[in-house]
């Protein structure tokens, strides 16, 4: 009885911490859109060293292609951004490291949808992927 009492403990315990460091990882691609977003509409130029401290230069080029291609910033998915934008900012865990990133121009609008595949290594957010919606299948209805 005391080794399926541990065993249970145990169980819970670890379930806990690893909900806990998802839910840390959400966290920290919110804030992390947050500052993107508030630099647009104030510095734009305190994004270089954003994307710097978050992502590889690899993906820094990946995504400088991509907004030349679209004419839209890769990381938001638009042109620009307003303050609904950012206070209607949600991120929602999918799977293997995925997170839907999503927010809306007005409370009427659609969402803007970005998949995102992030990690936390030593407290510190790692983007790894920004994709377009369309172009990966995550298991998400990107309309609710």
């Amino acid at each position: 009885m005391k080794r399926l009492f541990f065993k249970m403990l145990l169980t819970a315990v670890l379930s806990m911490f690893a909900f806990q460091g998802h839910g840390q990882c959400e966290m920290s691609i919110k804030d992390f859109y947050i500052a993107y977003m508030n630099n647009l509409e104030n510095d734009e130029t305190s994004n270089v060293k954003l994307l710097q401290s978050h992502m590889s230069p690899e993906l820094i080029a990946k995504l400088k292609s991509s907004a030349q291609q679209l004419d839209a910033d890769a990381v938001i998915h638009a042109q620009d951004v307003c303050k609904h934008c950012i206070q209607s900012l949600t991120v929602v865990p999918l799977k293997e490291n995925w997170y839907m990133v999503k927010y809306k121009w007005d409370p009427q609008s659609d969402y803007t949808c970005i998949p995102v595949k992030a990690t936390e290594t030593d407290g510190r957010l790692i983007i790894l992927d920004i994709s377009a919606a369309d172009t990966i299948d995550l298991g998400v209805n990107t309309s609710d």
